[in-house]
């Protein structure tokens, strides 16, 4: 799972917590367990979403979603860098998302290999 998110007051958006929450829940029941996930954001500010998406990072280690830790993806977004049909215009920019979205089908590989298909169905904690 691909998490993109903007950064609110150093967190997350409170609708994404809660989603994140309602899908964890019941107990035995946990739809992030097992499932890899990365974290992806962008933000008017040179640190794009760290913050922010540090604490998403925990919420989902505490969901028993394995996170890709490395790299990290912070994107300072300037008006005109994402066009309205989704196109990115800054190449520098296009080529560091495409490395990390390569990085991520690589991790994601990575955890199904380590953790078996069938374990996947299975409901976590």
């Amino acid at each position: 799972m691909l998490f993109v998110t903007p950064e609110y007051n150093r967190g997350i958006p409170g609708c994404l917590k809660n989603a994140i929450d309602w899908a964890s829940r019941p107990h035995g029941k946990n739809s992030f367990a097992l499932k890899p996930s990365a974290v992806i954001g962008a933000s008017p500010g040179k640190i794009g979403t760290a913050v922010g998406q540090q604490s998403l990072r925990s919420v989902l280690n505490a969901c028993n979603s394995p996170v890709m830790g490395a790299p990290e993806a912070y994107v300072q977004f300037t008006p005109g860098l994402i066009t309205e049909l989704g196109e990115v215009t800054d190449k520098s920019t296009e080529q560091f998302l495409r490395s990390f979205l390569e990085a991520f089908e690589v991790f994601v590989t990575r955890v199904h290999t380590v953790v078996p298909t069938e374990r996947f169905s299975a409901t976590g904690s």
